[in-house]
């Protein structure tokens, strides 16, 4: 363990030639278990696959979205651009830059290619969605597209009949957009 500025940091792990061909994303992350065990899992994502995590940790979505533009010898997914689609207002972007600046120091490169859009409605959601999301990402040759929040899940002022008719739309187009792209989606509140 390597120590900087009196904290730890941990080195990359080495990556063999072979594996820095292949066009994975690997997702690390712990989380307690019943018995307060902390008990570390692994996903690997390949192009076209979508992973939704509920409820997780505002540290581990900023590194996740940090992380795609890293080299793949760094264990990132070497992506041009990252998009980020927030669907609520909890989202800490400064977080992004806190991480990528202290655990990466690649802030200007986040800064650079982390490509952050903001929906304010449910219809503006689902606009873009099904109108807007291949385009843009083709646009950024974005290989990682995240959405943050509750997708508007819990808006009162959206009726049951919108909610039936907009939320199947918005997944096909999640899915039909994101069949050439690694996908996550962080769903409900970040703690």
């Amino acid at each position: 363990m390597i120590l900087l500025d009196n904290k730890p940091i941990s080195l990359p792990k080495f990556i063999s030639a072979q594996k820095l061909l292949e066009d994975k994303f690997i997702l690390e992350f712990s989380y307690n278990h019943y018995n307060k065990k902390k008990i570390r899992k692994t996903i690997e994502l390949t192009i076209g696959d979508i992973a939704c995590f509920v409820k997780s940790h505002s540290d581990f979505v900023c590194d996740t979205i940090v992380r795609g533009i890293l080299p793949k010898r760094h264990n990132g997914l070497e992506s041009p651009t990252v998009y980020v689609l927030v669907t609520d207002n909890k989202f800490d972007f400064y977080n992004i830059t806190e991480i990528a600046d202290k655990r990466y120091r690649i802030l200007d490169k986040a800064l650079k290619h982390i490509i952050v859009q903001r929906m304010f409605t449910i219809h503006q959601l689902a606009h873009f969605l099904i109108i807007d999301l291949e385009k843009n990402l083709e646009k950024y040759k974005s290989k990682l597209l995240v959405i943050t929040g509750d997708f508007f899940l819990s808006d009162p002022q959206i009726t049951k009949q919108d909610k039936d008719w907009l939320y199947p739309q918005m997944i096909q187009a999640i899915k039909k957009g994101c069949k050439f792209y690694h996908s996550c989606l962080f769903t409900y509140k970040t703690i």
